[in-house]
């Protein structure tokens, strides 16, 4: 029976803690920067995890808060970036350690039991990439038959304002801008901190070979350029990562979504007039909304309008929308100016 996420994630979380007081307390002892540094990104990985299982359980809630009327939908969202600022808060703090080993170089009093100490902890990061990756992985290739709301929209014909607009479909992972099954961001931070770590391991244990099998004279700066290195591809991977994820927060248009290719497809319904207060962004990775003001007249019946606006935004990926119509007096010339106008003294009345 494959494990849960929760389940996946709790296990690497005993794993991470107990690995993390174990290269601690090695790496003061022989003094290796390399193997200091990683038990604090270890560290960062444990607070990281703790956040992650807060969010699943955030996220799969069924408790409403009324504070909160979209849920905790951007909970993950939010411990991607968390983990994120982490990562780059600890490529810093290594950055400035590493600078001063250049200036002292204590000298690693046990190189065979940091590599020991390496050895275990990147087979530790191996079991966790296959954890998490393994989870990720089979989101991607799974077409789940998931009952969503607001997706599909009535085949036939809507007459009255009282008859539902959407109506429940299953997924089948087909269409144009459907809803990503490719993990959700906050698995793809895990399994950056499991590679992160796996790297410093690696690290680790190059340093201690170098100082225990050699006798470069210079081996001991060995360490803390290992240390830079590291540094350099953590901080690679992070900045993205923060980056989408403020982006998200921001409610930034989806880069896989043009606005005027949505508003033109709007404008091509028949009985729109003008489109304005047109609004797209991401509720989470695998949910966009949209709201938009419509100017129609009052001569056309609006449920059929609001079918065909439905139906442009489901062929650009967006499943959830706010439409709002605006209707004309007979005889109004339309302009867009004139309309945003409207909008505005109709919004102040």
């Amino acid at each position: 029976m494959a494990l849960s996420r929760s389940a996946r994630i709790t296990l690497l979380l005993v794993i991470d803690v107990f690995f993390f007081f174990v290269e601690l307390i090695v790496g003061y002892a022989v003094g290796s920067l390399a193997l200091v540094a990683d038990s604090f990104h270890m560290l960062n990985d444990v607070i990281s995890l703790i956040v992650a299982l807060y969010a699943i359980k955030m996220t799969a809630s069924s408790a409403t808060d009324s504070r909160y009327s979209y849920g905790w939908h951007r909970a993950e969202i939010l411990a991607a970036l968390i983990n994120g600022v982490f990562l780059l808060a600890l490529c810093f703090s290594i950055f400035l350690e590493a600078i001063e080993r250049f200036v002292s170089t204590p000298e690693i009093s046990s190189p065979k039991l940091v590599v020991v100490v390496g050895s275990f902890g990147l087979a530790s990061n191996i079991i966790g990439l296959f954890l998490i990756h393994d989870h990720a992985h089979s989101h991607t290739h799974s077409h789940a038959k998931t009952p969503t709301l607001a997706d599909d929209l009535l085949p036939g014909p809507l007459s009255t304002e009282q008859t539902p607009l959407l109506q429940e479909h299953h997924e089948t992972g087909h269409g144009h801008g459907h809803s990503r099954s490719d993990g959700s961001m906050n698995m793809r931070a895990l399994v950056l901190h499991v590679i992160g770590d796996a790297l410093g391991n690696i690290g680790v244990i190059s340093t201690g070979l170098v100082i225990w099998l050699t006798q470069w004279s210079f081996k001991y700066y060995f360490d803390p350029v290992i240390s830079l290195v590291i540094t350099a591809i953590i901080f690679s991977s992070a900045l993205p990562l923060v980056r989408s994820a403020s982006f998200i927060l921001l409610q930034g248009v989806p880069p896989t979504i043009s606005l005027d290719s949505v508003r033109d497809s709007i404008l091509k319904v028949d009985g729109v007039h003008s489109v304005h207060e047109l609004h797209i962004w991401q509720l989470s990775e695998s949910k966009v909304i949209a709201s938009v003001h419509v100017r129609t007249s009052r001569n056309h019946d609006f449920m059929p309008i609001a079918v065909k606006i439905r139906e442009a935004l489901h062929h650009h990926g967006i499943h959830s929308g706010t439409i709002q119509p605006e209707y004309l007096c007979p005889g109004t010339e339309v302009s867009r100016s004139t309309s945003i106008v409207a909008c505005e003294a109709e919004c102040m009345s």
